[in-house]
């Protein structure tokens, strides 16, 4: 018998107390406890050209089936407002969130009223970074490989030191001999540490040269950890009382995300770094974690020099695919912001490949 059941799609902008309320208790009412939705970690991601919002999907007794964040963006070209806009999740790993043992029938409706009122709303095209449960599945668009993320089993203290490789080991007993200290701070977190990490991590973004993208106000921080301080903790290394190294992990039930980090480079041959994921994967795994994430490289390559790195904690142990989803909406209007950045003509028999270039490529 053909299931009667129908299912509604609502849209709503995370910009009220009211509505932050709602996408709360959504989460709840999903036991979505990945911190990557949480919504001061999305607001991130938020100015004044790109705003928060989120899907929520419910059947008709009511019962949410899935919700999912994500940004509308004006679409700028050579600094002016073309007034078409575009659909982008937030950083990290997110995307749509469906109610334990959904059906691919009912994710499938979900993404054909998504996609319906992405055209009513003239939206140009959409990219979704999904989240590392499998809820990829029945995506109406290009689902894409996009990188292996790093993931260990670290409820075995003895078996992760004796599947490290001897190099890396030494390492540890060097920065260890040296008079390195570890401190984790989790829950009991204090303004003092928050800012001892962010001393830190802003001074790495200026070493890289990062986008601004990456710079956030101290409050950002502080905001992030007083909401969520089931999900966060920082790990600090010092060298004489001076705070050297530093990494902040969001946390759910079972895994420790490696999240964001620094390190002084005038110490970086005491092997802080070493020192600061190592100690780490040992707390976690002695306050009853399963898994460490540490996270992928810059490329979706087993050779890529930072997968290689965060490879060498966990040699052994099966990396997790990180997918991206990929859709254009409207080809005539994609075609024109393509042409409109010099990144596509008319002469051209088709349009560059979604799966394999940037996306979306007027960006």
């Amino acid at each position: 018998m053909q299931s009667t059941q129908t299912y509604k799609l609502t849209v709503q902008a995370l910009d009220s107390e009211e509505t932050l309320d709602l996408y709360s208790k959504s989460l709840d009412s999903l036991n979505c406890i990945c911190p990557y939705y949480a919504y001061e970690l999305l607001l991130s991601d938020e100015n004044e050209i790109q705003k928060l919002h989120f899907f929520s999907f419910n059947d008709n007794d009511g019962t949410l089936v899935a919700i999912m964040p994500f940004l509308i963006r004006d679409i700028i070209i050579h600094n002016e407002n073309t007034g078409l806009k575009d659909v982008s999740s937030p950083w990290g790993y997110n995307g749509p969130y469906f109610k334990e043992n959904t059906s691919s029938e009912i994710k499938t409706n979900f993404w054909l009223q998504v996609d319906d009122w992405y055209t009513s709303e003239k939206i140009v095209s959409e990219f979704v970074r999904f989240n590392l449960y499998g809820h990829y599945t029945e995506y109406t668009g290009e689902t894409v490989h996009t990188l292996l993320n790093v993931r260990g089993n670290i409820t075995d203290w003895e078996q992760f030191w004796s599947n490290l490789k001897s190099n890396t080991r030494n390492q540890f007993r060097k920065a260890e001999k040296l008079g390195l200290s570890f401190k984790l701070v989790y829950k009991d977190i204090e303004k003092e540490h928050i800012a001892a990490f962010y001393d830190l991590y802003i001074g790495t973004m200026d070493r890289r040269d990062a986008k601004d993208f990456f710079y956030h106000k101290l409050d950002y921080f502080v905001h992030l950890w007083e909401m969520n301080k089931d999900k966060c903790a920082i790990g600090l290394v010092y060298k004489d009382g001076v705070a050297i190294s530093t990494e902040l992990f969001l946390l759910t039930d079972d895994t420790v995300y490696s999240f964001l980090g620094g390190t002084d480079a005038e110490y970086f041959k005491l092997r802080p770094n070493e020192y600061l994921k190592i100690n780490a994967i040992q707390w976690a795994g002695n306050a009853g974690f399963t898994y460490y994430n540490i996270g992928g490289g810059l490329s979706n390559s087993k050779e890529d020099n930072l997968y290689l790195y965060k490879r060498k904690y966990f040699p052994l142990d099966e990396d997790v695919d990180f997918y991206t989803g990929r859709k254009i909406l409207d080809e005539k209007k994609y075609r024109f912001l393509l042409e409109q950045t010099g990144k596509w003509t008319k002469s051209q028999e088709s349009l560059p490949n979604i799966a394999t270039n940037f996306f979306p490529l007027y960006r």
